[in-house]
């Protein structure tokens, strides 16, 4: 008995995969995500399918070029001034074993502060980061309502994370990611993607998997999901890109048309009334037609 089934396997379950490979009559066998094909079952006479990370299980690489990690823009807490002056607290409800604030770039070039009570952008020399305390400090008006978008760097890949949680590793290091349309990363991707192949004879197929960026998968402070977005761009960003984007663009971009805010207002119009999602409509084509403009261009640009 032959078929075209696949059996995934690991390190713990070698004699049973070999008893329901000839059970089944299975003619190919394949790792699972986070682990690695077993060496005992490479000389099977199956096809062998191994996972591959274009973006991550390279934690050396990372460390040694931190600003070329994956980033991810943020929107802080909504907080109501009490005051003309403010402190948001930028990971209050993030997980910081995941995310951190990029502190490389300059705050003034590539957050925003809005008063979400007028929907106005607070000027630049109306806020300041305080990095000791990782708060940003506004000038404010007394009960008005306000957010801070923000880069943060992914220092722990969001799939590893979730693999993570949820098979209770222990001892398992946390995967840091790396962006690939950063010059030197993409260089060295392909370099090592090459050697990789030349050094793995016995695998019939490659499985990539994270090929570019990340979707959107965002952890609370208590390690439970925040915010899950499966098509959106906000963790595939960087200066890098957006300078290349607003190039290409022709305008200014705004962490606005990306942060979870503006998807977070259409799911929440949509489970309410459409009468809602009317009385948003025309901020809400403007928008999407921005965030498509900025789609088109990463998908334009993701060549290795």
């Amino acid at each position: 008995m032959t078929g075209r089934l696949t059996l995934p396997t690991d390190a713990d379950v070698i004699d049973e995969t070999l008893r329901l490979k000839n059970l089944l009559g299975a003619d190919a066998l394949r790792d699972c995500d986070g682990t690695e094909m077993p060496k005992e079952l490479l000389s099977e006479p199956v096809k062998k399918y191994a996972t591959y990370y274009t973006t991550r299980k390279d934690n050396e690489w990372a460390s040694a070029n931190p600003e070329e990690i994956q980033q991810e823009y943020l929107i802080s807490n909504r907080v109501t001034a009490r005051g003309e002056t403010l402190r948001i607290r930028l990971m209050e409800g993030f997980h910081t074993e995941q995310l951190k604030v990029n502190t490389l770039d300059d705050p003034k070039r590539w957050w925003e502060v809005i008063d979400r009570t007028t929907g106005e952008i607070v000027p630049t020399d109306k806020w300041e980061f305080d990095e000791a305390s990782g708060e940003v400090e506004i000038q404010t008006k007394p009960y008005h309502e306000y957010t801070v978008s923000f880069l943060a760097f992914l220092i722990w890949d969001p799939v590893h994370m979730y693999n993570f949680i949820t098979n209770d590793w222990q001892d398992t290091p946390h995967q840091l990611t790396y962006d690939v349309r950063q010059p030197k990363t993409q260089k060295y991707v392909k370099e090592k993607l090459k050697r990789w192949c030349e050094e793995n004879p016995n695998i019939d197929v490659v499985r990539f998997t994270t090929f570019f960026h990340q979707f959107t998968l965002t952890f609370d402070d208590q390690k439970r999901e925040k915010y899950v977005e499966w098509f959106g761009y906000s963790a595939s960003v960087s200066p890098y890109i957006l300078e290349k984007f607003e190039k290409w663009a022709g305008y200014k971009f705004r962490p606005e048309f990306i942060v979870d805010q503006d998807i977070t207002t259409v799911c929440s119009a949509y489970r309410a009334k459409s009468s809602v999602i009317l009385l948003n409509s025309s901020r809400l084509k403007f928008v999407h037609l921005r965030k498509s403009w900025l789609i088109l261009f990463i998908l334009m640009e993701k060549k290795l």
